[in-house]
């Protein structure tokens, strides 16, 4: 190699370094030589990089960029654990296939940001709609997506990333970074919601990201006392088990006040409080506090972008179809 670095301090990434191929492209101390043809048909930014001239060759004979093999190395300024999912992705069909296939969720935001800004629909398109099932728009697709995870069943393996917050601030980062912004309420609440998330946000996120976060905070815990505001009205007039209510509404009470005390609770849309002990309620109770609790966990769906300073969903649900629509 032309430059002072010696090849011996370079990885060439296997399945991804064909003998044949004449495009060499370096992302860290990564390189890839793939087929720039095949490379071009799908990306518009790299048929445009690979149509320009190389540069001239200085007295002496040397390149003014660094080679491997006689060919010329292009840099990218990307993590090359991302740009190898996103390579893999286009010389591999059987890599990164659609949903429902099972995918890790790091690579899926990698590819996402790389088929954005290199110009891959089809990819752009199938990363988007992984993060669509990740982080969905509608309550019931987020209620359900919250039960498979506190049940275990959110992954197929043992390399389950569905609790890291690092996953989900990535997810946040490259959403916004690619105008997907529909995603933006989902990521941000298994951010939010979860009482340990500082130290990873100021590793992680910049200073407005984190602004936004803690004023999503005030929100998430006033709207946590708004959704179990229905104990205060138990037992109901109606109640014919007035005592049995009263003592299962003190219980849950009780299972509130441990929360705060032990972590700061700003989990609006966690599990019902009165599990365990509903059976004790007479059904008017019953009914009334899940209506209640139903209502105000929606209340709280519906007001979530605008907490986190973005349009309502019906404008980010315009916003996904036209996306989807456009990278066909």
């Amino acid at each position: 190699m032309s430059s002072s670095q010696s090849q011996q301090e370079l990885k060439r990434v296997d399945g991804l370094w064909f003998p044949d191929a004449s495009l060499i492209l370096r992302a860290e101390n990564s390189l890839f030589r793939v087929h720039g043809s095949i490379l071009a048909a799908r990306s518009s930014v790299f048929q445009d990089m690979i149509s320009f001239p190389q540069p001239p060759r200085s007295e002496g004979g040397q390149s003014d960029i660094d080679t491997v093999d006689g060919h010329g190395v292009v840099v990218l300024h990307d993590a090359a654990a991302e740009v190898e999912a996103f390579l893999r992705a286009i010389f591999d069909s059987s890599f990164f296939e659609p949903p429902p296939a099972a995918v890790d969720y790091f690579m899926v935001v990698g590819i996402l940001r790389l088929a954005h800004k290199y110009d891959v629909p089809y990819l752009f398109r199938r990363a988007l709609c992984h993060l669509n099932s990740r982080y969905p728009t509608d309550f019931p697709s987020f209620l359900k997506r919250r039960e498979q995870e506190d049940a275990g069943l959110c992954c197929l393996d043992d390399d389950c990333n569905c609790f890291d917050l690092t996953l989900h601030m990535s997810a946040v980062k490259a959403a916004t970074e690619v105008g997907a912004l529909w995603l933006l309420p989902a990521a941000y609440y298994s951010v939010v919601s979860r009482s340990d998330f500082m130290e990873t946000a100021l590793e992680h996120l910049q200073a407005h990201e984190i602004r936004k976060v803690l004023i999503a905070q005030i929100h998430f815990v006033r709207a946590t006392v708004d959704v179990h505001a229905f104990l205060e009205r138990l037992p109901t007039p109606s109640c014919r088990t007035r005592r049995k209510c009263r003592a299962c509404a003190s219980e849950a009470h009780e299972v509130l006040h441990s929360r705060r005390v032990d972590q700061d609770d700003s989990d609006p849309v966690s599990n019902w409080v009165l599990f365990g002990c509903e059976s004790e309620l007479c059904e008017s109770c019953e009914v009334f506090a899940i209506e209640r609790f139903d209502n105000a966990q929606s209340e709280f769906w519906a007001r979530l972008p605008f907490s986190l300073g973005l349009p309502g969903w019906t404008e980010l649900k315009e916003m996904r179809t036209a996306s989807m629509e456009n990278t066909l």
